[in-house]
Parts: C-alpha cells; structure tokens; sequence
C-alpha cells in the first residue's frame, strides 16, 4: 500500500500532528501513513518508550509497567519522553507525527498544556474512534504481552479540539479524511507543496 502523495507535502510553517485513540483503534497504521505522506518524523509513544520497560525486570517496577504501583510515574516519564523528542523533532525537522493515546491529553488541563508546550500552537490531534468490541477483537488479534495488564476504562469523549476520524474504515480512507482536515483548500488526494 502507497501512502505517499503524488505532490511533495511540504507545508509551510512547522507541523505537529498528534494521532490518538485506545489501543487497538489503528493509530500507529494512521500514524505511519500520516507521516510518509507529509514526510514527518514519526514519534510514537510505544516505539519509545516500551523497549526500555519491556527489559526491566518486573519486580523493579512492581510488576508489569501497565499494572505497577507506579503507573502514574511511569505515565508521566514515557509522555515527558515523547515530549522531549517531540521538540527536537520540531526544531529539527520542524514538523512531526506523534503516536499516543494521549488519554488525559484530550481531556485538557496540565497534561493538554504540557503537550502544546512542546507541540506548539499549530498542533492539530486527529482521535480514532470506534466500538469497544472492534478495538477488544484487534488487541486480541495481535496477542501483546501488554495488553495483558490494560485496565479496561471507557475513554471519555475529548474536550480539546480533534479531527475525529472512524476507526472501523481503511487506512487510505482515514489518510484521506486527515489530509482534507488539514488542508482544506487543497485537493482531497494530496497535500499542498510549497
């Protein structure tokens, strides 16, 4: 599958987009293909961070990451991390495509504000959303060791400004719906070129 457009995506101005959803909604598959069509770093939260946690020992955390008695710290430690690339990448390449839940993110308040401080003001978020039991079959599907210790916890409908996108469609369709949200003026199949 080709998700690179035909027209070279080089908009101007820095451009930060952050995809979120739950595991399973597919946001590391739009990621990628959001990133290759605007040729943007991808940062995602998991490719960051999970290596370093998945080879402590358990016992050092508590137990698994997901379930240790840190979690909260652990939390705030993978996002800090995601931040702090999340600049370099800006200020080096001058756009990126963030991968993460970003759960307490969409909710707004500090962790909001701590996102567009290193994002900057033209951060756009992009949240796939779908049924539970679609993002239950594909955590399934794949057999992570870490989906193993995720609490179950409805996520809440964000409060932040999102480009919603349906999980449940193709990955060029999704591709599509993101381009034209963020470049409403240009066509459909491609993002502008400078």
């Amino acid at each position: 599958m080709m998700w690179r457009s035909e027209t070279a995506c080089q908009p101007a101005g820095p451009v930060v987009v952050a995809v979120a959803g739950v595991a399973g909604s597919g946001k590391s598959t739009l990621g990628r293909a959001l990133a290759t069509a605007l040729g943007a770093p991808l940062l995602d939260l998991d490719s960051l961070t999970n290596p370093l946690l998945d080879g402590l020992p358990p016992d050092v955390l508590g137990g698994h990451w997901l379930a240790s008695p840190h979690s909260a710290a652990i939390r705030d430690g993978r996002y800090a991390a995601l931040r702090a690339v999340a600049r370099d990448a800006l200020a080096t390449a001058g756009r990126a495509v963030l991968v993460a839940p970003f759960t307490a993110e969409l909710r707004g308040g500090p962790e909001w504000d701590l996102l567009r401080g290193a994002a900057g003001d033209d951060l756009r978020v992009v949240h796939l959303a779908g049924e539970a039991a679609l993002f239950t079959a594909r955590r399934a599907g794949r057999a992570e060791i870490r989906d193993r210790h995720r609490t179950a916890l409805p996520p809440e409908p964000p409060s932040v400004p999102v480009i919603p996108v349906d999980a449940e469609i193709p990955t060029d369709q999704q591709l599509q719906v993101v381009l034209a949200a963020l470049y409403p003026s240009s066509s459909s199949s491609s993002a502008p070129s400078d």
